[in-house]
């Protein structure tokens, strides 16, 4: 999974960067399986999720790399180096964002949760019934360093607060204190591109 936070991403030059990828026949590249653009107008950030790590040998990544730095540079964006995470697990809905609706990228990041508490989490949100909230586009939990984090991609702030007050209780239930106290971090989404098969 790539996470890009760049300064001068604009919503206007990154519209213009969108372009200009889909005029190079890159808008919607295999192997990328999820693309969200979110945060404030004047400093967007870009979560990628791919469906290998990204290598910058011969392969899909490179490919689509071959196109994405002159596009950056010709909107004035200086390539950063992304964070890159491995993936623990991805769950996605069966159905695509509406138009209307306000979406909302979620960023959970408890200090000190393992891939075992994660899944134990998980779970027990199954047996609660709320393992695949229909209002949850989107879901990776991935690596960082030894910590597992989370970004969601959701419609309906409302939905969202419901699903993390219940992941909450059952992590009191569990002993996860750490869990139970983070509060998550909401942002809104100004663009998503699904590529999941």
């Amino acid at each position: 999974m790539f996470k890009f936070e760049l300064s001068t991403h604009s919503v206007d030059s990154y519209d213009h960067l969108l372009l200009i990828l889909e005029e190079a026949g890159a808008g919607s590249p295999p192997g990328r399986l999820y693309h969200v653009a979110y945060g404030p107008k004047d400093r967007m950030k870009i979560v990628d999720v791919w469906d290998s790590p990204p290598t910058m040998g011969p392969g899909q990544f490179q490919e689509f790399a071959e196109a994405l730095v002159p596009a950056l540079k010709d909107v004035g964006i200086v390539l950063q180096e992304p964070d890159v995470h491995d993936v623990h697990t991805i769950i996605h809905s069966k159905r695509t964002a509406a138009k209307g609706p306000r979406r909302f990228l979620v960023k959970f990041d408890p200090p000190g949760m393992t891939a075992g508490q994660c899944d134990e989490i998980a779970n027990s949100l199954d047996e609660a019934g709320l393992g695949a909230p229909a209002e949850r586009l989107y879901h990776v939990c991935y690596r960082e360093d030894d910590e597992l984090r989370t970004i969601s991609v959701w419609e309906g702030e409302e939905a969202l607060r419901a699903y993390f007050d219940q992941l909450a209780l059952i992590a009191v239930d569990l002993g996860l204190t750490e869990v139970a106290r983070t509060e998550p971090v909401i942002e809104e989404v100004y663009h998503i591109i699904d590529g999941s098969p």
